[in-house]
């Protein structure tokens, strides 16, 4: 696998029936589906559980998603997912991370582009970026102000 070194995280799937159309390929929001699989993979990995989420009141709002497609993937095949840092957004109230989707003899399938942040449950707004993103990823996202840790 042709990795840049940049990955915060990563993982591993195998392309499921369910995930591939009539052609006898991924379909395209199959690789979004595990895009964000691999998003909450990380978010947990550094703390940011489903449970953390609800005591704080937070969840994770979508503001934007892209895909480039190069290879294609097919049912069975082992697949890698990465999680990288993306271009600055230039708010403290979203960041964008990189998906790269590899076949499995390391040929990237797919380029994945997500901005996202977080949104007050409480207050019904979108709210700056959890102290926690910011601690885990200050040098990859951009040094961010700090703020309120919600």
């Amino acid at each position: 696998m042709s990795q840049n070194g940049d990955a915060l995280y990563q993982k591993e799937f195998e392309v499921r029936w369910s995930d591939c159309d009539a052609n006898q390929h991924m379909r395209h929001s199959a690789y979004a589906d595990l895009c964000a699989h691999t998003r909450v993979g990380f978010m947990n990995q550094i703390g940011m559980t489903a449970e953390w989420l609800k005591e704080q009141g937070l969840g994770p709002v979508l503001f934007k998603e892209e895909t480039e497609y190069f290879r294609e993937l097919f049912m069975g095949e082992q697949v890698t997912v990465t999680l990288e840092p993306g271009e600055p957004t230039g708010s403290q109230k979203s960041i964008q991370v990189v998906n790269k989707v590899y076949r499995q003899n390391g040929e990237i399938a797919a380029v994945h582009k997500a901005v996202f942040g977080w949104f007050d449950s409480e207050k019904r707004k979108v709210v700056e970026l959890p102290e926690r993103i910011r601690q885990v990823c200050l040098l990859e996202f951009q040094a961010l102000p700090s703020g309120n840790d919600t």
